[in-house]
């Protein structure tokens, strides 16, 4: 155990260091799954991929996303966005939810037109070419 340690920090390290990932920490275990359990299963479009990645992966990004170090220096030297949610605490997706509902009431408010545009994401495989998909696959 001390030794796989020993390997994933200097792992770490040197990629944090470098600011690179290598591309065996990219790979994924692509699963076809079905979006929805009334779509129908032999078609292609029905499916949305989902990404696994490797736990040697998985453990790099955690490291980065909750290093309070990392973190730390970010905020110290303003690198974070007033607004970004993720990945700090106390915010989240209902911090971004307020911000936005607020900013539209403002504009209401002071006799503006506001509009919203949502994107449902769930369509997004739609436009994958299926034809390549199923061969890589």
């Amino acid at each position: 155990m001390d030794l796989l340690a020993a390997f994933l920090t200097q792992l770490f390290n040197w990629s944090l260091e470098h600011g690179v990932i290598p591309s065996s920490m990219k790979a994924a275990y692509i699963t076809p799954t079905v979006k929805k359990a009334n779509m129908d299963p032999t078609k292609p479009k029905s499916y949305c991929p989902i990404s696994n990645l490797s736990v040697v992966s998985k453990l790099r990004e955690r490291l980065v996303c909750q290093c309070h170090q990392l973190v730390t220096y970010l905020k110290t030297n303003s690198l974070l966005p007033d607004l970004q949610s993720v990945f700090r605490a106390h915010h989240s997706t209902e911090s971004t939810m307020l911000k936005v509902t607020y900013d539209i009431l403002l504009a209401l408010d002071s006799g503006n037109l506001a509009l919203q545009t949502l994107l449902d994401p769930s369509a997004a495989f739609d436009i994958v070419d299926h034809v390549t998909l199923i061969q890589r696959l």
